[in-house]
């Protein structure tokens, strides 16, 4: 929440800065236009001044000459080199103009030339505009920086509370089956548990070990599968038989109603296969309390599909994308409390695409949650 909040501090301070920015711009895009307006206006009065000048010293006429009336004095020059001597003398910056007669006088007026001042106005304009784009474009840039450690910063936040998470829940995963096999032994030792009690006792101690064994081997797997280290052993699997095995193992904790067609083969890693398969009918009867699940195994065209279909609790469309994730657990008050690592389903997306398929979920109806696999 803190880093949100400093996030819009920061953009507001950054917007507000850029506001400023392009508004001085803007500002002295005027100023320098009023300037050299100011300039030219002030050159016509010096440019009158050096007419004036220059016809009573004669530089303006010699051979024909008339008689002019510039700001109420009579000049005689030739309007031709008068032309002449402002064009070269002031760049063009300022025209003439000769008037009829009027009252037996000829009238001659300087002015500013008006394709300087409509350059001036189209020089403003485009400076402007620059300014502009060049303000949206730095702006768009400084956003997109924001958003990338935004972004970063948040992907930071989002896996080490992940991992928080991952900590805990490997805590509880490890302490539960330990603090019951340590329970269970020291109730067999007690003189007074009959013989069948404690071979009892001892066969569930057995499969707790077995429970750590399995947590032991998705957490190696993973990071090897992380780090890149995993070596997969490829050869011939009997896919059909691989799941009719595991299906056979985990009728232990619940029905399960196997649609597996015969003979359906593929080369792959048998061991990481087996794990993916376990992990999803693990993770069929963790979210589903228990209930009977669907597991098919069935060919496609050339493509063999997989299928785990439960009526559990179900997944929200948002959490679709990120439940593959390492350490992603949903933030469900149903699926808190409920044991796991968030791992399974990492290592399920990470082999499955190494052999070359796709693992996707989609909603069962009317409840629960389907995981299919496609392999080629």
């Amino acid at each position: 929440m803190r880093l949100k909040v400093l996030i819009v501090l920061v953009i507001i301070y950054i917007l507000a800065a850029f506001a400023w920015l392009t508004f001085s711009l803007l500002n002295y895009s005027n100023t320098d236009y009023k300037l050299k307006n100011d300039v030219l206006k002030a050159g016509l009065n010096a440019c009158i001044l050096q007419v004036v000048q220059n016809a009573k010293n004669g530089n303006l006429g010699q051979d024909s000459v008339d008689s002019y009336y510039l700001k109420q004095l009579q000049l005689d020059l030739d309007p031709t080199q008068l032309e002449r001597f402002v064009f070269e003398r002031f760049d063009n910056n300022y025209v003439i103009q000769l008037s009829e007669i009027e009252e037996n006088r000829n009238i001659v007026q300087i002015s500013i030339n008006p394709n300087k001042l409509k350059g001036l106005e189209t020089e403003r304009m485009q400076q402007r505009n620059i300014w502009l784009y060049q303000s949206i474009l730095l702006l768009v840039l400084v956003a997109a920086g924001i958003f990338g450690v935004y972004y970063s910063i948040d992907s930071i936040y989002k896996l080490n509370k992940r991992q928080n998470n991952f900590l805990l829940s490997v805590t509880h995963e490890f302490k539960t089956p330990i603090a019951a096999i340590r329970l269970m032994l020291q109730t067999s030792k007690n003189p007074k548990v009959k013989d069948d009690k404690k071979n009892e006792l001892v066969d569930k101690s057995i499969l707790n070990t077995y429970r750590l064994e399995e947590l032991a081997e998705n957490m190696l797997t993973a990071m090897q599968i992380e780090n890149k280290k995993y070596q997969y052993s490829i050869g011939d699997v009997d896919l059909s038989e691989m799941v009719q095995q595991v299906v056979s193992n985990q009728k232990i904790k619940g029905d399960i109603n196997a649609n597996v067609e015969e003979d359906i083969k593929l080369n792959g890693d048998g061991f990481i296969l087996r794990m993916v398969i376990n992990n999803l009918v693990e993770n069929a009867f963790k979210y589903s309390g228990n209930q009977p699940i669907d597991v098919s195994l069935f060919k496609k065209g050339d493509k063999k599909v997989l299928e785990i279909k439960d009526v559990g609790i179900g997944i929200n469309k948002e959490d679709y994308k990120n439940i593959f994730k390492k350490f992603y657990r949903v933030q469900d008050e149903e699926t808190r409390t409920t044991k796991g690592t968030g791992l399974g389903l990492f290592i399920v997306k990470q082999a499955i695409e190494r052999h070359g398929g796709k693992v996707s979920v989609s909603a069962n109806k009317p409840k629960g949650s389907v995981f299919t696999i496609v392999l080629p």
